[in-house]
């Protein structure tokens, strides 16, 4: 595929916004993720002159832009659709009818305007909410292009229990229209939703002709399994000087990569303590340049040198997720150690349909320059152990896991603590909520990130509005929630697959520190026991650990088989089950460069709760 280079302007809807300018390679996965269109699209001529715009359809016959007011208090839409009939638009907890806010108008035949604030209810027509908090501002046809544009707004938060509160997290937003001003069902083919965030940090300035970009892709056949982790090396920029790393961004060429790549990791490599050997002599003959494409990552007989990278997380992409850029004072140094830099790069193939002999190219690219800046960056995984000690009970909306990282690795943190800048959310298919809890001795202060409406397809590396100083003896706790209905009375365990679960919080920080991991889980071998197991085997798998139970006997199979459709899940059970979990003693991880330290962890004690203001109780 042939790659122009065309010069964008993203523009962001903050009060203190400031217009800026990209220079990018808009690859189709450019044009798609950053844009927000269809592959090998741009956005379609339009009169919107908001300050952000996204189709939402795909096609560019449903046009959306917004922005928020210079009070932060409430946003204006922007709708050019393609249609002479009504125009219904709205923001939806998950996606669906059922709860969403909806905004429907139109032009009448005699020029006349219409507008109506309306709540669904399901699969029916949404009913008119008894308190109308959406006001138009203007309307308009444009009959030679069969079009309506339709200009109007709402607060971010109306006090009205039939309304969305739009807070900075995933919006869900959900369109239709119809063929003319009667409102009636749309149809299945005249409707869609998309994700979105409509609050966000401005994204900071970047231009790509003052840096260098350096790509690492892998062109193969994704491997014929439903998941699999595939692990590639490759040579980093030949340096002679520290330079810093200030931007990341994903390589996605196809509506095949795009569809099958469910994350990307990318990994520094480095040699122990003590070595003798370089880089070189330990990474050289296995990397793509030389024409080894790698192998499975957790496959006990794939023989690469994995061990030399896996403790030096660089970056993580998830899918949907947008350009990384880092502050204007930050970037994350390479260059500065002796001899060529190599880097692992893991990539997570979803292939649920066994698609055989399926190439494609994927893979990341990171910007570079040598002009330092003030702060070095890192990067730190927050959160819970990938493990059998998350085990989702089944049919059940909403279960909680947590992890936690306590004051045990956050006393190795510098005297003025690090301060976070970037987030990414991460949990697969049955995640629903997250949170990541700041707790400063006894009193939980602001959520270091939130989302209250998850969606497994945008994931996004998300700046953060304000930067969050972390000190030295402070506790930070990931929360997620999750839904098991789907899965049909199965249980959901913890694991690499989407259909199994993680649930971590990956951010971007500075001052860089050697602290790369700060993590907690429930201990194995007591969650096994709790459920009446008194022996099991453990087997190393490509897929991490499994567990077979040996008895007693009428549990004795696979652990996921026989607690699913063996093991009776009472109510009693349920309870403290979940309670313990929750609120038990964790085995907590501190990962350092050549080392994990370990110690128990819970919840501070008897802590203060934060509760977010709330200007309708006021």
């Amino acid at each position: 595929m042939q790659c122009s280079i065309a010069k964008i302007t993203l523009s962001l809807h903050l009060p203190n916004f400031k217009p800026f300018k990209m220079k990018l390679f808009l690859s189709s996965f450019a044009v798609l993720v950053a844009l927000g269109v269809a592959q090998g699209a741009s956005i379609p001529k339009n009169s919107i002159q908001l300050k952000n715009i996204e189709v939402l359809d795909g096609e560019g016959k449903y046009i959306l832009g917004w922005e928020i007011n210079e009070a932060g208090d409430e946003i204006v839409f922007e709708v050019e659709a393609e249609t002479l009939g009504w125009v219904g638009f709205g923001i939806s907890p998950q996606g669906g009818m059922t709860g969403a806010d909806i905004f429907i108008g139109g032009v009448l035949s005699d020029g006349s305007t219409y507008a109506q604030d309306r709540f669904g209810i399901g699969r029916t027509e949404p009913k008119v909410d008894d308190h109308s908090d959406w006001r138009l501002l203007e309307a308009m046809e444009l009959p030679s292009m069969g079009k309506t544009i339709l200009k109007f707004s709402r607060l971010l938060d109306t006090c009205d229990d039939e309304d969305y509160l739009i807070g900075n997290d995933t919006n869900r937003l959900i369109w239709a229209m119809g063929d003319a001003d009667i409102i009636r069902y749309h149809g299945t083919t005249r409707r869609g939703t998309k994700s979105t965030n409509l609050i966000h940090a401005d994204l900071p300035e970047l231009d790509l002709d003052t840096v260098q970009t350096w790509p690492m892709i892998l062109d193969m056949e994704m491997p014929t399994v439903d998941t699999s982790y595939w692990c590639s090396f490759h040579r980093g920029p030949v340096l002679s000087a520290k330079h810093h790393v200030v931007g990341f961004n994903a390589v996605l060429p196809s509506a095949e990569a795009l569809q099958h790549t469910h994350h990307s990791i990318l990994y520094n490599c480095f040699l122990p303590a003590g070595s003798n050997e370089t880089l070189e002599e330990v990474l050289g003959n296995y990397t793509v340049d030389k024409g080894h494409v790698g192998g499975d990552c957790y496959d006990p007989d794939t023989i690469l040198p994995i061990s030399y990278c896996i403790m030096g997380t660089f970056y993580v992409w998830a899918k949907g997720g947008k350009t990384l850029v880092f502050p204007e004072d930050a970037g994350y140094p390479i260059g500065d150690l002796p001899g060529q830099q190599f880097y692992m790069m893991e990539i997570h193939y979803d292939n649920p349909d066994m698609i055989e002999g399926l190439k494609f190219e994927t893979g990341v690219e990171f910007y570079y320059t040598d002009e330092l800046r003030p702060q070095e960056a890192g990067i730190m995984i927050l959160g819970h152990e990938v493990d059998l000690s998350t085990t989702v009970p089944p049919n059940t909306p909403s279960y909680k896991d947590v992890g936690h990282c306590g004051s045990e690795c956050t006393n190795m943190f510098p005297e003025n603590g690090i301060n976070v800048f970037n987030s990414l959310l991460h949990s697969h298919l049955s995640g629903r909520k997250m949170k990541a809890r700041h707790f400063r001795g006894n009193v939980e202060l602001p959520w270091l990130d939130y989302d209250d409406h998850y969606d497994f397809d945008y994931q996004q590396n998300k700046p953060l509005m304000t930067h969050v100083n972390v000190q030295r003896g402070d506790h930070i706790t990931v929360e997620c929630e999750y839904d098991s209905v789907w899965k049909n009375g199965e249980i959901v365990l913890g694991g690499l697959s989407t259909r199994e679960e993680m649930c971590e919080d990956i951010v971007w920080y500075y001052p860089k520190i050697n602290v790369e991991l700060c993590t907690s889980g429930y201990d194995i071998d007591a969650h096994i026991r709790e459920f009446g197991v008194t022996a099991y085997t453990e087997t190393m798998t490509p897929m991490l650990r499994k567990y077979y139970i040996d008895a007693p006997e009428n549990l004795q199979g696979d652990f996921f088989d026989s607690i699913t459709y063996k093991f009776n899940w009472t109510e009693e059970f349920r309870t403290e089950y979940t309670n313990r979990r929750m609120y038990g003693i964790h085995t907590g991880a501190c990962g350092i460069r050549d080392e994990v330290v370990h110690y128990d962890i819970t919840y501070p004690e008897s802590f203060i709760e934060y509760v977010p203001p709330n200007q309708c109780q006021a």
